[in-house]
């Protein structure tokens, strides 16, 4: 477990969308109350400080999901999640709720056990009752589920419970983004190409990509990134270039400027056109959101 002051704090998982969640209805059954990991136990963070669990239900019982990693008060404890997550069973649905306000969720489907499988993310939304709901998501499996919480004004927390879905649920769509230049203190800059395609219908086995920034002048700049080895989620793909080179795109003039994108993924090429800043995705600055002609490939039942 580490610790450190808040403004410290480093990502944990990629940024998700967080929507409020409220009280879990009474009466669910047995309750078979779990807690995560504690302080003597790897993987989690001690209790100071910390914000208290995450309480689920589902058909067969209840549990209560102490954080292995959080940003709370004026603590930030990194952990790790547990090897083996509380499991839920094969239920319809699990039914989640937190005991503070100002805190709003997401949730992230993995496959259980397998850390280079495909990532699916959904949000979280409490319905009439104030109930927020979580149902199947992808094709049905055994996955690991975390859920991201974060409270407005600054925290945020990750707890995992692990489900055998029994049905499928909504397939994922491809998503496609890329930053080259920043905004650094009104100052034009770059700290690197990133290009990244999530949710395709599988890895692809070769796949080459260019970026090329233009000014409104008409000067470009053409960036060759090299796509990432090692293991990453199922569906998948990334390209990097450092910011030595990626500088090159500063030498333009302008405050507006248009990248096209063309990837070649097992030989078809798909090309993607956006503006910066006009398309950065919110709260993922500098990163501009991608959609490709023709379509990148999704995945089917």
């Amino acid at each position: 477990m580490t610790r450190r002051p808040p403004a410290l704090r480093r990502a944990i998982l990629p940024l998700l969308p967080f929507l409020t969640l409220a009280a879990l209805a009474a009466g669910c059954g047995s309750a078979t109350v779990v807690r995560g990991t504690g302080p003597d136990e790897a993987g989690g963070p001690d209790r100071f400080d910390a914000p208290p669990p995450v309480e689920i239900a589902y058909d067969g019982g209840t549990a209560s999901l102490d954080p292995w990693t959080y940003c709370y008060v004026n603590v930030c404890a990194d952990g790790a999640p547990p090897e083996e997550p509380h499991f839920v069973g094969s239920p319809a649905e699990v039914r989640v709720s937190y005991p503070l306000e100002g805190w709003t969720f997401s949730a992230d489907f993995s496959p259980a056990g397998d850390r280079c499988g495909r990532h699916q993310q959904v949000e979280l939304r409490p319905g009439p009752d104030g109930v927020t709901v979580v149902r199947p998501v992808g094709l049905a499996g055994r996955y690991d589920v975390t859920l991201a919480g974060a409270q407005e004004g600054g925290g945020d927390l990750y707890t995992t419970f692990r489900w055998e879905t029994p049905t499928s649920g909504e397939l994922p769509e491809p998503t496609a983004r890329a930053a080259v230049l920043a905004d650094h203190d009104g100052t034009l800059d770059s700290y690197g190409v990133e290009l990244a395609l999530t949710n395709l219908a599988a890895t692809p086995g070769t796949a080459d990509a260019t970026i090329e920034v233009r000014d409104a002048s008409g000067g470009t700049v053409t960036l060759v990134p090299r796509r990432q080895p090692g293991c990453q989620p199922e569906g998948s793909v990334s390209w990097l270039l450092g910011d030595r080179a990626a500088h090159e795109a500063t030498t333009l003039t302008g405050d507006t400027f248009t990248y096209r994108v063309v990837v070649t993924l097992d030989g078809t090429e798909h090309v993607a056109t956006a503006t910066w800043p006009d398309d950065v995705i919110p709260d993922n600055e500098p990163s501009v959101a991608l959609e490709f002609a023709p379509p990148l490939p999704a995945l089917s039942r």
